[in-house]
């Protein structure tokens, strides 16, 4: 069995679907899933769904819905894996029954290998953890039980990206960065640390006009929209640029 929430929430046992009914059982196997091994209260799974005004039914048709994937998992061939508990439910998913956690484990690896010097590997292994993903985290899902959760996904996919991205500049790829990494600064105008990876992979690669327009642009973003000024690891990279040093750096 696999619970896929790297994208639109889907669950498949020996590559098939299973049906998981309509966008409340959704809601609810969401957040089991982001919270799994772990009881989840029932009070919580209501204000999930419904937030501050519940039905008076609520909690009977938590039940519901829990029933009903009890009933599709055990069709599918994998039952039991939704626990009771005096005070919810939990869902239990081994790691690599959770597309989220096995992603967890190769950023680790990977962040392993890169510790002990090994780049190209490293490079690697974040690649095969990002290709779990195959759109925003839990798309077509949302409410408060849910978007908390997906942020946390995405951000940490995010700093995944960001990591590969460090190692390639590392490894001498900055040239074949530079289009990547620009789409990536666009779709987070406030992200400083994609933009400084895009200026040093710009200015590595020779286009030092470009690398301090960037600055501006996000100086300019930064003063106008939010009243702040870049942090250090941009406004030192600028100082680098312009001094013109060989060898300039990120934080």
């Amino acid at each position: 069995m696999l619970v896929h929430v790297l994208g639109p929430l889907r669950v498949t046992v020996d590559g098939e679907p299973v049906h998981l009914g309509g966008r409340r059982t959704k809601i609810v196997l969401a957040v089991l899933a982001l919270e799994a091994n772990w009881v989840v209260a029932l009070d919580r799974l209501v204000d999930a769904v419904w937030g501050s005004t519940p039905p008076a039914s609520a909690r009977t048709q938590i039940r519901i819905c829990v029933s009903s994937m009890r009933r599709a998992f055990a069709a599918a061939g994998a039952p039991e894996l939704i626990e009771t508990h005096p005070s919810g439910y939990r869902l239990r998913l081994a790691e690599s029954d959770l597309d989220a956690a096995v992603f967890e484990a190769r950023v680790g690896h990977a962040r392993s290998l890169a510790g002990a010097g090994l780049a190209g590997e490293a490079v690697l292994e974040l690649r095969r953890a990002l290709s779990l993903w195959t759109g925003p985290a839990l798309a077509g899902l949302s409410g408060p039980g849910v978007d908390a959760g997906a942020r946390r996904l995405e951000e940490a996919r995010l700093r995944a990206v960001e990591e590969r991205v460090r190692l390639e500049l590392d490894l001498g790829r900055h040239q074949d960065l530079i289009g990547e990494i620009m789409e990536l600064a666009a779709a987070h105008p406030y992200r400083e640390h994609l933009h400084a990876q895009l200026m040093l992979a710009l200015y590595r690669s020779h286009r030092t006009a470009e690398a301090l327009a960037v600055y501006r642009r996000i100086r300019s973003t930064l003063v106008e929209e939010l009243g702040i000024e870049p942090g250090p690891e941009l406004s030192d990279l600028e100082q680098g640029i312009l001094l013109g040093m060989e060898r300039v750096k990120l934080c």
